[in-house]
């Protein structure tokens, strides 16, 4: 960072997303079957590939229905608006997550109410979500964050005695299992971001699942525009979407592209998956014989982790005076590749901002101290005290945690040289 050899030399890390010449083949077939897009008609009397994929994204997750969509924010909106959530209602969100959960409440019309997370986890936890309960609260977001799961069980008992929704929202732990049962199966509905960094990739994409078939076939219409599926596959030259109107919706509807993109990549997830076990293993292994450093506990529930941000938890001065911004640059600079902290909580964060926007302004100014009036401290901690990395990092071999540990250990020892703003 400040001149000085790196510990990484010109090694490349692994890439991604990954794709290969299978990937190619299944979207080549996509683009030139002449049906970009599940609202056009079928050439060949074949189900969309939108559809083929929400039904295998189902079976992975052990759900009974799976709904694709454009975002992992498209899939936040149908789960509230098919839960019926709207004007006058709260719902429960962790302060440490992306923006996506509160806004989609902002969306429907209902007030989102920020709430502290653990902090070594970052995730919500069911005492944190007793303690924000209202006679208002009819939901609550449950967020499985970077390499971990929220205490799921216990969090859906409140939810279920204080009777209200649980939504997960799983964007960033596709595969995890809590004692054999794929999490976003233990909500009314499991929603999912399938962006182009997530671990399965497609892209802009997204997804949502549940067991309860009438929840499917409204979020089916609120994706569509009002339109759900015919209920077999279409006869060539006709449309697979049938005008309900149960319910109005409006459009946001995964890609033909995208969904072939997603085919191919879902069959490789669990492989990768495992990969990234071995080298989060070694990585915690080595982690041991640095002082002040630890991996992001996991539960002992889970039996099956699924990794979009390998997390370190630094423990208060393990590198003296400086900050876990300035530790992150030093790493990165010594690795070649991104070393962060987590964002900042919402309750910090400049993208949950309400007042900018009229439709949400007036209310939003009503209720803020409702929102966000509270102190979040296991944030403001998980935040400052984290270290994250991008799970591509451990798609590599041991030779990619040894540089990583090395890194963590010349960082730590020089860290007493510098001031609290990392410089010399």
């Amino acid at each position: 960072m400040h001149g000085g050899t790196p510990v990484r030399g010109p090694r490349p890390w692994p890439r991604w997303p990954q794709y290969d010449t299978r990937t190619e083949t299944e979207l080549l077939a996509a683009l030139r079957s002449s049906r970009w897009s599940v609202s056009w008609y079928s050439p060949d009397g074949e189900k969309s590939r939108e559809r083929r994929f929400a039904e295998a994204f189902a079976r992975y997750t052990g759900a009974a229905h799976g709904v694709s969509v454009d975002h992992g924010s498209g899939a936040l909106v149908i789960a509230l608006e098919a839960l019926g959530i709207g004007p006058g209602d709260e719902v429960i969100v962790p302060a440490m997550t992306w923006v996506a959960p509160a806004t989609a409440v902002l969306r429907v019309g209902a007030l989102p109410v920020l709430v502290d997370v653990d902090p070594a986890t970052g995730c919500l936890t069911a005492e944190h979500l007793s303690a924000a309960l209202s006679p208002r609260t009819r939901a609550v977001i449950v967020v499985h964050l970077a390499c971990t799961a929220a205490e799921i069980e216990n969090i859906a008992t409140v939810a279920t005695d204080a009777g209200l929704a649980l939504i997960e929202d799983c964007s960033q732990s596709h595969g995890t299992r809590w004692a054999g049962r794929a999490v976003g199966t233990f909500g009314a509905i499991g929603v999912f971001s399938l962006g182009a960094a997530k671990t399965l990739a497609g892209g802009e994409a997204g997804a949502a699942i549940t067991d309860d078939p009438s929840l499917y076939e409204r979020m089916l219409m609120l994706r569509a525009d009002s339109r759900g599926y015919t209920a077999v596959a279409p006869d060539p030259g006709d449309y697979e979407l049938v005008e309900d109107g149960t319910v109005m919706g409006a459009n946001y509807c995964m890609s033909e592209l995208t969904a072939a993109v997603l085919l191919d990549q879902l069959p490789r997830l669990d492989d990768q998956h495992d990969i990234r076990a071995a080298r989060a293993k070694e990585l915690e292994a080595g982690l041991t014989d640095i002082p002040g450093l630890a991996p992001i506990p996991v539960p002992a529930q889970v039996d099956r982790r699924a990794i979009y941000e390998y997390g370190i938890r630094v423990r208060p001065g393990a590198f003296g005076a400086i900050g876990i911004d300035s530790v992150a640059a030093a790493l990165a600079a010594e690795l070649g590749t991104k070393v962060y902290p987590p964002r900042v909580p919402l309750h910090r964060s400049v993208l949950l901002r309400p007042q900018t926007k009229p439709r949400f302004s007036a209310a939003w100014t009503a209720t803020v101290d409702r929102a966000t009036g509270r102190a979040y401290p296991g944030a403001d901690h998980y935040r400052d005290h984290t270290l994250l990395m991008h799970h591509s990092v451990l798609l590599g071999d041991h030779r990619d945690v040894e540089d990583v540990l090395t890194a963590l250990d010349k960082v730590r020892a020089h860290a007493g040289t510098l001031d609290p703003k990392g410089t010399p």
